[in-house]
This record gives C-alpha cells, sequence and structure tokens, in this order.
C-alpha cells in the first residue's frame, strides 16, 4: 500500500490551498498565492496564422489566461512568430504554449518564441521499439540519453525566459517506465519526477507539472502522488489540472468538473483546462465555474485532515459498509429520483421517501425525528450539518439505517469526509447516499464538482439529484456523474479529444455520428481521437477506436491494435460498426 499514513491533505498551512512555487509564464505568474488561471488549445491549422489568431482573441476575450497551441513540426514551430505577431497588433499579449511530441527541434525552435512549452515525459525523448525488459543499465541509461537531450532544450528556455509543462499522460508512458510501473498512477508520476531531477540538476525550475488522462480515477491519484513525491524531495511546482479526451456536451463537462474538482476542492491546483470536443470557446464558461467554487475552498481558514484507516488517497476503494436493501455492502451505487425520469432511478420517490424496485420502504428522516422513532425499518436520515454525539451514538445501534447527505455548497467534499470520519470513529457502516440540487443549468458543473469526489475516491454509496426545474433530468444527470466517476457504467463511454491542428477530419461530427448509432451499448468503451500522435496512447483502455490517419482517412482499432487502416473517412462510421459487430459486442436498439 502507498504511504501507510493516510492522513489527506497531509500539509500543515493556514489556509485550503496547497503552496506551490511562483512560475513567471511571460508577464503572468501563477503558483502560490496568485489567482487559478484558465487555459484552454486552439483547433486551427497552427500554420493558418490568421484563423489562428482570431480563435485566440476569442478565446482570450472569453476569459482565458493563456492558450496551447500545437506545434508537431519545425514548420509549425516557427509560425509561432508570426502568430504572436499579429496578436500583438491587433492589441492582445496573452502568453503562448507550444505543445510538443516527438520533436525536440520544435521544442527548441518553439522555446525562443513562445512564454511556455509542453513536453510529454513518455514520448519527447522515449521511442517505443517493442522492447518490453530493460536491465538496470539500460534503464540508467535512458535516463542519460534524456538528460543529453534536453540540455539543448534547457538552455534556450534559460536565454528566453521560457517556462516549461512537463505533461505526464496516461496511455503515452515510455516503454522503460511501462516495464516497471505498467500503465498506472505510479508510472505516470515516476515519469515526470525523472525530468523534474534533470531540470534541477541543470539548474532550471521555471516548471509546471501535469498529469492526465481521461480516466478521472487515474487523474486524481496521479496528481495526489505526485503532490506527495514533490513535498518529499523539495519544490512543489505549480499543478495543471485537466482531464484530458473529456469527450463533448454534458458527458465532458460532467467529467471534467468531476476530476478537476476532486483536486480543486483539497485546494490542488494553479491552472485548469476544460478539455470538450469541438470549438474551445465554450470550455470557458465551465472552467469559471469551477474556478468559483475553488475560490470558495480557498475563503477557509483552515485545511480539514481527513484521517482514517479505511480511506486511501493515492489508490481507489470502497468504504466499507452494511448492506441495506440494495444500498451499499460494496453494491453499485443506486440512483434516487422521481418516476417517469429516463434513465429509471432504482429508488422512486414518493410522499414519505422511496420505494426500490423490491417495492422496499426507505423513510425519509431529520436528525430529529430519527432520535425519537422507535422501531421504523430502512430509515434514511437527512443530514445537512455535523450530527451531534446523540445521533452517532444511537446511529451506531441501527443495522438499517441509511444517511443522505445534503450537499449544499463547494465545500461539500470536506462536509463529506468529516462526517465520515465521525462515522468510523463510532464505528456506524451505514450505506452513504449523496443529495444535491439542480435548481438551474449551470449546477450540472456544481453537483459535479459538490458529489464527484466522493465517488472518485469509493465514499458514496447512492446519488439522489432532486430536479427543481421540472425538466425531469435529476435521474439523468445521476448517471451521467456516477460514470464519469467510473463507479456505474450504464451507457458506452466515450473517450474523445478536444481536436488541434493536428486534427485532418470533422471530429466532431463524427463523435456525433458515432454517439447517435452506438450509445445504447453499456459497458462498451469507444475511442474518438483526432491523430494517430495522441490517439492510440491516450485511448488505449478502449474496446474500440476510431482514429485520424490523414486527410479524411480513418484508422480503426480494436483495442490497442489498428485493424483497419486508412479507411474513408465517408465510410468509417459504418466500419466502425461492422468491427464491434464481428466481435459480437452489438445489441440492437430497443424501442
Amino acid at each position: 500500500m502507498l504511504y501507510e499514513n493516510s492522513t489527506w491533505p497531509f500539509w500543515k498551512q493556514s489556509g485550503n490551498r496547497l503552496h506551490t512555487v511562483e512560475v513567471n509564464v511571460g508577464d503572468l505568474i501563477i503558483g502560490a498565492s496568485n489567482p487559478l488561471r484558465l487555459q484552454s488549445m486552439t483547433n486551427t491549422d497552427t500554420n493558418n496564422t490568421e484563423a489562428t489568431v482570431d480563435q485566440l482573441i476569442r478565446l482570450a476575450d472569453a476569459g482565458c489566461d493563456m492558450v496551447r497551441i500545437t506545434a508537431q513540426g519545425i514548420k509549425e514551430a516557427a509560425n509561432l512568430a508570426n502568430i504572436k505577431s499579429r496578436l500583438k497588433i491587433r492589441g492582445y499579449n496573452i502568453p503562448l504554449i507550444a505543445d510538443i511530441h516527438f520533436n525536440p527541434a520544435a521544442a527548441e525552435t518553439a522555446a525562443r518564441i513562445v512564454e511556455k512549452i509542453r513536453i510529454n515525459p513518455g514520448n519527447y525523448t522515449d521511442r517505443n521499439q517493442g522492447k518490453v525488459n530493460f536491465s538496470d543499465t539500460e534503464y540508467s541509461e535512458g535516463i542519460d540519453r534524456i538528460r543529453e537531450n534536453l540540455k539543448p532544450l534547457i538552455a534556450i528556455c534559460r536565454q528566453f525566459g521560457t517556462a516549461v509543462r512537463i505533461g505526464s499522460n496516461h496511455g503515452s508512458l515510455s516503454e522503460r517506465i511501462m516495464s516497471r510501473y505498467g500503465d498506472t498512477p505510479e508510472g505516470m508520476v515516476e515519469s515526470a519526477i525523472e525530468f523534474i531531477r534533470i531540470f534541477e540538476d541543470l539548474d532550471f525550475r521555471n516548471l509546471v507539472l501535469s498529469m492526465k488522462s481521461s480516466n478521472t480515477r487515474v487523474m486524481v491519484q496521479a496528481t495526489r502522488l505526485l503532490v506527495r513525491r514533490m513535498s518529499e524531495t523539495g519544490a512543489i511546482y505549480p499543478l495543471h489540472l485537466g482531464v484530458t479526451e473529456a469527450g463533448d456536451g454534458e458527458d465532458g463537462i460532467i467529467k471534467s468538473a468531476a476530476g478537476i474538482g476532486a483536486l480543486l476542492a483539497d485546494g490542488i491546483g494553479d491552472t485548469i483546462r476544460v478539455s470538450l470536443t469541438g470549438a474551445p470557446e465554450p470550455e470557458l464558461p465551465v472552467a469559471k465555474i469551477l474556478k468559483q467554487c475553488f475560490e470558495k475552498i480557498c475563503e477557509k481558514d483552515t485545511v480539514a485532515a481527513f484521517d482514517t484507516q479505511s480511506y486511501h488517497p493515492y489508490t481507489y476503494s470502497r468504504r466499507d459498509t452494511l448492506k441495506v436493501g440494495d444500498a451499499g455492502g460494496g453494491g453499485q451505487p443506486i440512483v434516487a429520483g422521481y418516476s417517469g425520469e429516463l434513465p429509471e432511478a432504482d429508488w422512486i420517490r414518493n410522499d414519505t421517501g422511496f420505494f426500490t424496485k423490491h417495492k422496499r420502504q426507505i423513510s425519509l428522516q431529520t436528525e430529529e425525528t430519527f432520535m425519537e422513532m422507535v422501531g421504523t425499518l430502512n430509515p434514511m436520515v437527512i443530514l445537512d450539518r455535523i450530527p451531534s454525539e446523540r445521533f452517532l451514538e444511537k446511529a451506531a445501534k441501527e443495522s438499517s439505517l441509511i444517511v443522505c447527505l445534503a450537499l449544499k455548497d463547494s465545500g461539500s467534499f470536506d462536509f463529506i469526509r468529516t462526517i465520515l470520519q465521525l462515522f468510523e470513529k463510532h464505528g456506524i457502516c451505514c450505506p452513504v447516499i449523496l443529495k444535491a440540487s439542480y435548481q438551474e443549468t449551470d449546477d450540472i458543473v456544481r453537483i459535479a464538482f459538490e458529489a464527484g469526489p466522493a465517488f472518485i475516491d469509493g465514499l458514496a454509496d447512492g446519488l439522489w439529484i432532486e430536479d427543481k426545474l421540472e425538466s425531469r433530468k435529476g435521474t439523468h444527470l445521476a448517471f451521467k456523474l456516477l460514470q464519469a466517476c467510473r463507479s456505474r457504467f450504464s451507457g458506452t463511454e466515450f473517450i474523445s479529444c478536444p481536436s488541434c491542428g493536428r486534427t485532418l477530419f470533422d471530429l466532431e461530427d463524427a463523435v456525433k455520428k458515432i454517439r447517435e448509432r452506438t450509445s445504447h451499448l453499456p459497458g462498451i468503451t469507444i475511442g474518438v481521437m483526432g491523430c494517430i500522435v495522441n490517439g492510440p496512447g491516450e485511448m488505449a483502455d478502449a474496446d474500440y477506436g476510431y482514429v485520424g490517419a490523414g486527410k479524411g482517412r480513418i484508422t480503426l482499432f480494436k483495442g490497442p491494435q489498428a485493424v483497419k487502416k486508412n479507411v474513408l473517412e465517408a465510410e468509417a462510421v459504418d466500419e466502425l460498426i461492422a468491427l464491434i459487430k464481428s466481435h459480437g459486442d452489438w445489441k440492437e436498439k430497443s424501442e
């Protein structure tokens, strides 16, 4: 087990924010007590100067603090100078970040132009060649090669004052790292730590770190572990947060808010990017809501440390509970809602509480009424504050009790963990249901921020989203959030990148078509990726993949293997469905 002392957050300070060092990105300062910065990425052709500049201006006007631009080759990296010049002519000085994969020469060109570059340790210098086993000597020699390859870049960044983001991605780790750590949070962290050591040894510390994954659990656990590792060696560098390939629309919003929110809720994060398939401008309103939630967290005076034997912040485990009806006992989280909502909830609301699909009654109680009741079966007590000692003593003796925690604000994760810590102290093993209210459309982000972390950490046994808009969406959103947290899969899981200058087909349209025809396949994961650079690695966990291979051409994957190459875009969706059918994973839609 990683770190037997599971106290979290482990840092001791005034306030509720992890203190990182300050880093300059041009004139912008990130880290320490500076505001949470919002980031996005262009999806234009980097060689199309005017289109890229126009999009950069729209992003700046929408509230973006800095923008990443793909620089897949030296030509694209060199054109960043023209983009930067045109921006200044039009009165904008937003910091630019060059996104680099596989091409140190492009990084060295871009580092002379932009304020920051992003490199991925998994593919910046290590080229995968099918090697599985590495001796200690070979492993060490690999690190030495990285050091030599990084020296020119570090010298340029020092000369031009360019910041560097070391961005470790789940699914694109090097073979050398994979040989010892596998495709794990530990491997992601070790990959980044190697680069940190090299940069520090060469006296360069203008660094930002990120741990990204389309899997919210992996992203959260890897970031927490990185914070722990950096704290042991000295400087804690600023952290950029994001759920990569989060997807489109509602799915992408919920997944991003849950993953990013789980870290922001503990005061971790200096910059964020909400990654949504399609044009980047709609990312900013979501990011702004998350920033507002984070600012409320930071207003607190103290860090609430969660210290129990059953909590493991760096790995996933379910809270051990009794089974009451179909809730708890290690089963999948239940969804509570109203009759008529689709999909149908597990528990249906009535005048006195809920009844389950097996007609088992769940009666709603307040703390006060629960204290006076005798012998009522399956009481569910709603708590919106820390319970009294008298309640805790009575609850410890009840074998059919369910507790519902009413979430109210950005500090809900703290509230949840504080109560669960009391429950463990008093030997209370009842199932816990979370209750949130959906009152306006922006609440989808806040609910994911408030409730999502508890499911990512395995602390809750059910979700009740009370819909006060008469839109009958509460149950629908609950199922979406549980899937985003990888707690319960009720539909097809889609992994799709936001697209960038490397994408040579209409990614947004492809995702829409694929979703329309395959969303009825629960338990199946489909990756829809813009390019062959990131695609195969980032959708490594997917059952099927639809990956851009060139202009109007698609490569189809079964698991990590490419099975059909250079399929015409017009035929690719039909070919994908044929592939799913050929492996026995297709079923017809029910009417």
